[in-house]
C-alpha cells in the first residue's frame, strides 16, 4: 500500500510538473495569440528553461527513489492517488530516456516549425519546408529511439499520444471504418451532390461572426468565467490551468467558424471539467489523444450538426445574416451535413472526414517504415486523395501544408482524431440509453442533461485513468467501433 507520506510527495512533484506545463502552454497561447513577431525567440528561450526546469524536477535523486519505492504498486487509497502515480512514472521514464539535449533540440525544431510552417504556407512554399520536416521527423525518431530502441520508431510515437494501442490494432480499427465509409460514400455521393450547400457561402464581417460563434458557445454551456476565445488560423484549444481552458476559432468564414468553435469548445469543457480532487492532485485537462478528440467530435458532430442545436442558435444567426431569413431550417440542415469530398481537413464533411485522417496517418506510417522520403512524401499524399477523394490538390496549402501538426512536432497522432469519433459514438449511444430526452432538452435551450453526462462520466476524472479504462467505465465496453459505423449508416442512408 502507498503511504500517506509517499503520497504527499508524489502530488508535490505532480503539481508543481503542471505549474510548469501550464507556464508553458500560457507561452504557446501567447505565440499563436499575441506575441509581436520580435518577441518570438526570446519566448522560444523562456519556454526551453521551462522545459530545463521540468526536466530537472523529474530526474531528481528524490523523483528517482520516490519511484523506484511506487513502480509496481497496485494498492492505493484512491484512484486519484493511483492515476498521480502512473502520471508520475510515466512522465519519470521519459524524461531519463530523451536525453536533456534532444529534447531541447526538439523544442527549439517545435518552436522554429510553428514559425517556418505559417511563412511556408502563406508563400505556398513546400520545397522551403522540406528541410523543416526533415529535421522534425528526424528528431521524432531520434526520441522514439531513445524511449525504446527495441520497438518501432512509429509505435512509440503513436503510444506517446494514445498510450493504449498497438499499431495492428489501430491498422484494423481503421481499416474497418474505411470500408464502412466507402461503401456509405458510393451509395451516397450522386445524391448528396444535389444538395445546394452553396447557401452556406456568405459575406459577414468580423464581429458579426463572433457574435455568433460566441452565441454558439453559450448554448453549449462554456463558462465565461472558465474560458476565453482567441482567433487563429489553425484552431486549437490551450489549456492553461484547471479552470482556464482557451478555445479558438477562425473567423475568415462563418460556418466553418461555428463547427471550429463547436468543436475546439468540446476541448475546453472536458479541459476545466475536472472534480475538485482532480483538479488539486494535478490531473486535470483530460487524457491526450483519442479520449480527447472525442470530446471535441462529439459536440462538432453529435451536437453541433444537429437539428436540436441549430433550433437554438438558427434564429440568431437569421437575425445577424439576414440572407438566413429566407431560408429554411431544413434546407439549412441539408446543406450542412451535405456529403462533399473535398481537399481540406478542416473544411471536410462528417463522413468523409475520417479519410483525410486515415490518409496522413498512412503517410506517417509508411515514412517511419523507410517508405517515404521528404521529396517523396508529397506524391504520396496527392496520390492517396485522388484515390480516397477523388481529387488531386493544386498547390501545396490545399495540400501537404494545410496542417500545422507536424511542423510543431504532433507526429504520431493523427490516429486519435478517428479513434476519437469511434469513441464519441459510443459515448453518445450510452448518453441516449442513459437519458433518453437529452437532445430534446437541447433543442428547448437546454444543453445541461448532455454537458452533466459529459461532466459525470468523464470529465471530472481529468486523467486520473488510461483512455481505454475511461471509456469502459463511461460505457460499460471496451471499443465497440460497430456504434460509430451504426450511427454513420442511420445519418446517412436512413
Amino acid at each position: 500500500m502507498a503511504t500517506k507520506e509517499q503520497m504527499e510527495k508524489v502530488k508535490d512533484i505532480v503539481v508543481k510538473l503542471r505549474y510548469l506545463e501550464c507556464m508553458d502552454n500560457i507561452i504557446y497561447y501567447d505565440r499563436w495569440n499575441n506575441c509581436p513577431k520580435d518577441g518570438f525567440d526570446y519566448e522560444e528561450k523562456v519556454g526551453a528553461y521551462l522545459t530545463e526546469l521540468s526536466n530537472e524536477k523529474l530526474t531528481s535523486k528524490e523523483t528517482k527513489e520516490l519511484v523506484e519505492s511506487l513502480e509496481g504498486e497496485t494498492a492505493f487509497d484512491s484512484d486519484t492517488d493511483k492515476g498521480m502515480v502512473r502520471y508520475l512514472i510515466g512522465k519519470y521514464k521519459e524524461a531519463v530516456q530523451i536525453p536533456a539535449s534532444l529534447q531541447g533540440e526538439l523544442n527549439q525544431a517545435n518552436a522554429d516549425g510553428q514559425l517556418a510552417w505559417g511563412k511556408c504556407y502563406e508563400a505556398d512554399d513546400f520545397e522551403s519546408f522540406k528541410p523543416v520536416l526533415k529535421k522534425q521527423f528526424d528528431l521524432q525518431e531520434k526520441i522514439a529511439t531513445a524511449i525504446n530502441p527495441d520497438e518501432k520508431p512509429y509505435q512509440v510515437l503513436v503510444n506517446r499520444f494514445d498510450k493504449d494501442y498497438r499499431l495492428e490494432e489501430i491498422d484494423a480499427i481503421l481499416a474497418k471504418i474505411k470500408d464502412a465509409v466507402c461503401e456509405i460514400l458510393n451509395a451516397v455521393r450522386e445524391e448528396q451532390s444535389k444538395i445546394d450547400d452553396s447557401i452556406l457561402e456568405c459575406e459577414a464581417d468580423h464581429d458579426t461572426v463572433l457574435r455568433i460563434v460566441k452565441k454558439a458557445q453559450e448554448i453549449l454551456g462554456l463558462d465565461k468565467d472558465k474560458s476565453t476565445l482567441f482567433e487563429i488560423h489553425h484552431p486549437v484549444c490551450v489549456c492553461t490551468g484547471p479552470r482556464d481552458s482557451r478555445p479558438s476559432t477562425n473567423c475568415d468564414e462563418l460556418i466553418h467558424a461555428i463547427l471550429a468553435v463547436v468543436h475546439e469548445t468540446g476541448h475546453g469543457l472536458y479541459n476545466y471539467n475536472a472534480n475538485d480532487e482532480v483538479a488539486e492532485s494535478g490531473l486535470w485537462g483530460g487524457i491526450e489523444g483519442a479520449m480527447h478528440e472525442s470530446q471535441s467530435r462529439f459536440y462538432e458532430n453529435h451536437v453541433g450538426r444537429t437539428r436540436e442545436f441549430w433550433e437554438n442558435l438558427y434564429p440568431y444567426l437569421q437575425k445577424e445574416v439576414p440572407k438566413y431569413k429566407e431560408i429554411s431550417l431544413d434546407t439549412f440542415l441539408a446543406a450542412l451535413n451535405k456529403v462533399k469530398p473535398g481537399l481540406i481537413r478542416l473544411k471536410a464533411d462528417e463522413l468523409t472526414n475520417t479519410l483525410h485522417i486515415i490518409i496522413r496517418y498512412e503517410i506517417e506510417k509508411e515514412y517511419f517504415d523507410g517508405k517515404l522520403t521528404v521529396d517523396t512524401i508529397e506524391e504520396a499524399w496527392n496520390r492517396k486523395y485522388q484515390e480516397y477523394l477523388g481529387f488531386t490538390p493544386k498547390n501545396h496549402q490545399d495540400g501537404i501544408l494545410q496542417d500545422v501538426h507536424w511542423a510543431s512536432g504532433c507526429v504520431g497522432y493523427f490516429q486519435g482524431y478517428a479513434l476519437g469519433d469511434a469513441y464519441a459514438a459510443q459515448f453518445a449511444h450510452k448518453l441516449l440509453a442513459d437519458c433518453p430526452d437529452a437532445f430534446e432538452k437541447l433543442g428547448k435551450g437546454d444543453s445541461s442533461v448532455i454537458g452533466n453526462w459529459l461532466k459525470e462520466h468523464i470529465h471530472q476524472y481529468g486523467q486520473t485513468y488510461s483512455a481505454r479504462e475511461m471509456l469502459k467505465k463511461a460505457t460499460g465496453e471496451e471499443l465497440n467501433t460497430g456504434y460509430y459505423i451504426e450511427y454513420l449508416k442511420e445519418k446517412y442512408l436512413h
